[in-house]
């Protein structure tokens, strides 16, 4: 390939034409190793255009591996996309952050997404990796310095540990067994640079930032495959302390959609998980910056309203989401968190009553006791024979 690069000088664009040509027809005869050698051969042909690294990485990772029924065939083929920018396209192109953003969106969309129902398969087979790292949920910093070795380590997954320490003190500490947190990691790096999506980066980060609010937390253990998420309101308290302390700056610094959207999430985390006076302080910043937001609301109403937003109108896509909010409750109550359970709760609750009175297939009072019935007995079932009793 080297000579050939060299040897064709201007007519590498043609040779990489012919190679697309192929690669296409090599997908649609299913021919997945030989496609995978030729998005080499063309990545290398073109190392300097972001949108060949970015297009390789999307079609192995959404197009091809949805071609397989296994799930550890699918992430084998969503991490050769991941790599593929982390270890190449990147490194290929470093000041150009719309890589980043492509990387930090596989992670927070394909691995942290729910359109795939291999998702929790890749949630769990990521968690597992890093934790075999981390030797836990987030780095130990100091050891990390004493010991170059480990350095080494985080750099072959293509991360610097000191970058993680910046973005862990600035809005975190953040859980790196999480897709969301390596979401905000890339954006983090990305948003920095002048050219392609440094904007895009910066949504990034805030996006992933609601995301962490809402389930920034895990218990996660790899022996029983046990992987449970929750809220994070200190994260989210946090964060409201830090846009509280930028009301000097310009008023339009939290008026963003993004922004506006965080902000709502870490309202709703804080007055549903959280302390009263966080949620109020949050309530508070909310009615500055978007006042027609809340607009002759009080707190609790506007909670309902939120989290009635969410909710969907019809019967069954509502049951389901009340169902699940009532079994993590369950799960999180065996786990010994009976706040985040008592949170799941109260937001199952806000969704049983934000549906309409005809999507109740019964008497509201007895749907709700059959739907409690069912929440524990599907945790029961999710749950090691040690905490099904809790």
């Amino acid at each position: 390939m080297t000579f050939v690069t060299v040897a064709l000088g201007g007519f590498r664009g043609l040779l990489a034409d012919i190679l697309w040509v192929r690669a296409s027809s090599l997908q649609d005869e299913g021919r997945f190793i030989e496609l995978a050698q030729l998005a080499d051969w063309i990545t290398r042909l073109e190392p300097r255009y972001p949108e060949v690294w970015a297009y390789h990485a999307w079609n192995m990772a959404y197009n091809v591996s949805v071609l397989f029924p296994d799930p550890q065939d699918r992430w084998r083929w969503v991490q050769n996309g991941l790599r593929l920018l982390r270890d190449e396209g990147i490194s290929s192109n470093p000041g150009d952050s719309s890589l980043y953003w492509e990387l930090g969106w596989l992670y927070a969309d394909k691995v942290s997404g729910r359109m795939d129902e291999a998702g929790l398969f890749y949630r769990i087979s990521f968690a597992a990796e890093m934790n075999s790292l981390l030797h836990g949920s987030r780095p130990d910093y100091d050891a990390i310095r004493q010991t170059p070795p480990r350095a080494s380590d985080f750099s072959r997954a293509g991360l610097d540990p000191a970058v993680m320490a910046s973005i862990d003190a600035q809005y975190g500490p953040l859980d790196w067994r999480l897709p969301e947190t390596h979401s905000i990691y890339w954006g983090a790096r990305g948003r920095g640079l002048k050219t392609g999506r440094a904007i895009w980066c910066e949504r990034l980060v805030v996006q992933g930032m609601e995301s962490s609010f809402r389930e920034g937390a895990l218990f996660f253990d790899p022996a029983l495959r046990l992987y449970v998420r929750g809220p994070r309101p200190d994260l989210a308290a946090k964060a409201v302390r830090g846009w509280l302390a930028e009301l000097r700056e310009p008023e339009d610094s939290l008026a963003s959609l993004p922004a506006e959207n965080a902000l709502r999430e870490a309202l709703v985390c804080l007055a549903l998980f959280g302390d009263d006076r966080d949620a109020a302080a949050a309530f508070s910043l909310l009615k500055r910056r978007a006042p027609e937001a809340a607009k002759g609301l009080d707190l609790k109403p506007f909670v309902a309203g939120e989290v009635k937003l969410r909710t969907p109108v019809s019967d069954a896509a509502g049951r389901d989401i009340v169902l699940g909010f009532l079994v993590r409750g369950r799960l999180w109550k065996a786990l010994g968190r009976p706040a985040f359970a008592e949170g799941y709760a109260k937001l199952a609750r806000l969704c049983f009553d934000a549906a309409p009175e005809t999507a109740h297939l019964l008497r509201p009072e007895d749907e709700w006791a059959d739907l409690n019935d069912l929440a524990a007995k599907t945790a029961a079932d999710q749950l090691p024979e040690v905490l099904r009793n809790k």
